[in-house]
């Protein structure tokens, strides 16, 4: 009877064109252009009483019609129809949304429902409701379908829009465990630093409102002297978990969380991301897994990728909020006038005109102009496709908002700002004006303060990068894009990065309805519209055995490798895993996984016998560093054994790195990078070892990031200081933080190694632990300690600063900072805040 009744409202043209109906008159409201006469109240019952009936259906397109529906009809008429509160209750206590119920009051505070539908509501609410710590959730179904799959303890693929609260059921379930006492340790991988604040944040506030004082969290790697404490959770991205296993071979996690699970396609991270979870599943095979991603349309996959015998699957395809696609063209014969559609399934229907009273020639000009008329009633968010053209367009928004006048909270982030970043950074006048932009080389505690600002609504616009596509969670009640772009090649984004970064318009519990903004859609290079919204998973390893035969036999032949450029890096981070498969005997299971052909198996195998041949470096060595080529580890230890050789104790001591307080230790890292370069990435580029090993010192003496902008400004004779502050982020947060962290791994463990074979031991053991100082920008042990307790590098130094101990461990630290009074010691709030919760999170 029921889907009789369905059937029919569906194929009703009537619903469809009232449907269009309502849409059309809540965004002419919405956005305030032209007249929005009332809707007349038998069309908006009639619309209402059909949404109610196509939410007992189980298929997506008809909940998110009924969706829709109700929520415009019951926006448009409260004031004359309360019952349409009523209406929409039904509708999402239906589709199992409990928590948008409380976006309205008028919504989650009607009471008058007849008694049977009082009650079926509380008996759906109940179904709904999970214990976690001290309270309860109200979970949407998909929700609760995820978390009573992660609490049976099998491993799971979930896919879902970026709206619908997979991270959040995550972090629940990991508390869940941890109040329970069954939690060891868990790793939850995220694809970015950025993300590691996000989540580690969140995890250390639960912490500390349970109480979990023997609970601990680790999101820096921690060296082999380091005892590793159960039970923990361990925040990490697939670089940093690395260097954790490299340093701890008997570590094991009972949980493995991999989120933002797409990155297995990412080329080298995806291989190296392949690589630590099989680590983790080859050092506790019963450990259970979890993948989590975006709209991914053949999760299954993972279960092969990691020879799983059981993957279950939770999908979501049901909206959490409304999501209105509005077309803004700027194509005006009239200068300023732009025409907005809403586009849906396919179809454009007209909304109105609007005069912005100004030429929008450029992309920064249309972005700035349409969100200034369109988002400043509520938080948007603008997309911008580098760093350099968020703060264009951020200082763009703070020239049109020159009556704004900051607030205490935004007072203290400008200070912060001037310390961590420089007092010339772009971020500080945009920020007096409401406005903030926002991309993953921004120090961690800005990015900190930024993200709460936004979430508090002392900044009305974020402009941000590619970051939102990485999972950084902020979602806006708006969304501006136009042209979008990515990377330093300005690439387009793929489908389903659109539809990735498109999920941040609407905040579920804040408001129904989220407006995505695509202006100048008919000139864009994607229809991303008419695109799949899924994903089709496929390993970055999978991919090159599938594409890439011929290259992987060429990289595994070439005693000489050529230039290491990003796309050569993905080659032969693939290389370097099936070589090592290879060596350790597990090239048929790979093989097998991936369902390489026969010719290929033999072709594949006979190229990597050569390599194998051709490489003398154990495997062990070959390991701390597995994406890069064995071929390339192998030249620099020949050379480094020749220099040895020829040069005796004195070259020793010039291949030697010295600790970053020491007085050569700009020599000599200079010499290490400029090997790095020849015998690793066959490049040489004048003077560019010297440059960059001058930046990592005084990054790793924990010198502040204004005195090393400055003095990167003064090497480089620049005028443009607001360039130099943007290249010597990137110079920090892309290259030393990652591409000389890497150089700088391999070279020390392929010397250690030739060291030891040559007679030097001892010489061996006193290698400096470089890639730490590198990862976390500091070299004294008391900073270091600071640093692991979760306190970010700007305060840490600051603290560090005022200790007279520079050599205190995590306990000494922890005990230290419990004895001063930082109203005294820290002039920043934020920073006081930050210590603040970091010893909470230490109780």
């Amino acid at each position: 009877m029921m889907q009789q009744l369905i059937t029919r409202v569906w194929e009703n043209q009537t619903f469809h064109d009232q449907l269009a109906i309502l849409r059309a008159a809540w965004l002419r409201r919405e956005l305030k252009v032209e007249e929005h006469p009332d809707i007349a109240e038998g069309l908006l019952a009639q619309s209402a009483q059909a949404a109610a009936i196509l939410s007992t259906s189980d298929k997506p397109e008809h909940l998110k019609a009924a969706f829709s529906a109700v929520a415009c009809a019951a926006d448009l008429g409260r004031e004359r129809l309360p019952g349409l509160d009523g209406v929409l209750r039904i509708v999402l206590t239906q589709m199992g949304n409990f928590p948008a119920l409380k976006t309205a009051p008028a919504v989650g505070q009607f009471a008058r429902l007849p008694t049977r539908l009082a009650i079926a509501e509380e008996i759906r609410r109940e179904l709904n409701r999970v214990a976690v710590g001290t309270g309860a959730l109200e979970l949407t179904d998909f929700q609760r379908s995820l978390w009573n799959v992660l609490e049976s303890g099998d491993n799971v693929a979930i896919s879902a829009p970026t709206s619908a609260g997979k991270s959040f059921v995550l972090q629940a379930h990991l508390r869940s465990r941890a109040r329970a006492g069954k939690l060891t340790s868990a790793v939850y991988l995220v694809p970015s630093r950025a993300l590691i604040a996000q989540v580690g944040d969140a995890v250390a506030t639960w912490m500390r409102e349970e109480g979990l004082e023997q609970l601990s969290l680790v999101t820096i790697p921690l060296s082999a002297d380091v005892q590793l404490r159960e039970p923990a959770i361990y925040v990490l991205t697939q670089e940093r978990l690395q260097a954790i296993l490299t340093s701890h071979p008997n570590f094991r996690a009972s949980l493995i969380i991999c989120d933002e699970a797409q990155g297995i396609e990412d080329g080298a991270r995806g291989v190296l991301l392949h690589n630590v979870v099989d680590q983790l599943l080859e050092r506790n095979p019963s450990a259970q897994v979890v993948f989590a991603g975006p709209n991914i349309c053949n999760a299954q996959a993972f279960g092969a990728m990691f020879n799983l015998k059981l993957l279950r699957e939770v999908e979501s395809r049901s909206p959490s909020v409304v999501q209105n696609l509005i077309l803004v063209n700027t194509r005006s014969l009239e200068v300023g006038r732009v025409n907005i559609e809403r586009l849906s399934d396919g179809t454009q229907s007209l909304i109105g005109d609007a005069d912005l009273q100004r030429p929008l020639p450029t992309i920064k000009e249309r972005l700035v102009r349409v969100a200034e008329r369109f988002g400043r009633d509520k938080p948007s968010i603008l997309y911008a496709n580098g760093p350099k053209d968020a703060e264009d367009i951020a200082k763009g928004l703070k020239d049109v908002f020159k009556d704004v006048e900051p607030v205490e909270a935004i007072t203290d982030l400008i200070a912060l700002v001037k310390n961590a970043v420089h007092s010339k950074y772009d971020l500080v006048p945009c920020l007096r004006r409401g406005v903030g932009f926002h991309y993953g080389r921004i120090p961690a505690l800005v990015r900190r303060g930024i993200e709460t600002a936004f979430a508090e609504g002392h900044i009305r616009y974020l402009v941000t990068t590619s970051t939102l596509i990485q999972g950084v969670n902020f979602p806006a009640a708006n969304l501006f894009v136009c042209k979008p772009k990515k990377g330093a090649k300005k690439e387009n984004l793929d489908p389903a990065e659109f539809w990735n970064l498109a999920g941040r318009a609407g905040r579920l519990g804040k408001e129904l309805q989220g407006n995505i903004f695509l202006i100048d859609y008919q000139d864009w290079d994607i229809k991303y519209v008419d695109a799949p919204h899924e994903i089709e998973i496929a390993s970055s390893i999978g991919r090159t055995l599938k594409k890439d035969v011929v290259r992987l036999i060429e990289c595994a032949e070439n005693a000489n490798p050529p230039l290491e450029t990003e796309e050569r890096l993905s080659l032969e981070a693939t290389f370097a895993r099936l070589l090592s498969d290879h060596m350790s005997g597990r090239l048929a299971d790979t093989f097998n996984r991936y369902g390489v052909p026969a010719a290929d198996r033999a072709s594949l195998s006979a190229a990597l016998e050569v390599a194998r041949d051709r490489v003398r470096l154990p495997l062990a060595v070959l390991a701390e560093s597995p994406t890069v080529s064995a071929i390339r580890q192998q030249r620099l230890a020949d050379y480094l054994a020749s220099e040895i050789k020829g040069g005796g104790s004195k070259r020793i001591e010039e291949l030697m790195p010295r600790h970053p307080r020491d007085d050569d230790a700009y020599v000599r890292l200079s010499e290490v990078f400029k090997i790095c370069h020849r015998q690793l990435l066959s490049l040489d580029v004048k003077k560019l070892h010297s440059r960059m090993a001058a930046i990592a010192v005084r990054w790793m003496r924990g010198d502040p990031v204004p005195e090393i902008v400055n003095e990167n400004h003064r090497r480089t004779g620049g005028t443009d200081i607001a360039k130099s502050i943007r290249e010597t982020l990137k110079d920090i947060e892309q290259d030393i933080r990652f591409k000389y962290l890497r150089l700088t791994s391999c070279y020390l463990s392929v010397l250690a190694y030739v060291l030891r074979t040559t007679g030097h031991e001892a010489i061996a053991a006193r290698l400096p632990n470089l890639p730490s100082f590198l990862e976390v920008g500091a070299a004294d042990q008391t900073m270091i300690s600071f640093l692991g307790i979760g306190i970010t590098r700007v305060t840490a130094r600051a603290l560090t600063h005022e200790a007279m101990d520079k050599n205190m461990d995590m306990a000494a630290a922890l005990k230290w900072l419990r004895d001063q009074a930082m109203d005294t010691l820290l002039s920043s709030r934020l920073m006081r805040e930050e210590v603040e919760r970091a010893l909470r999170s230490h109780a």
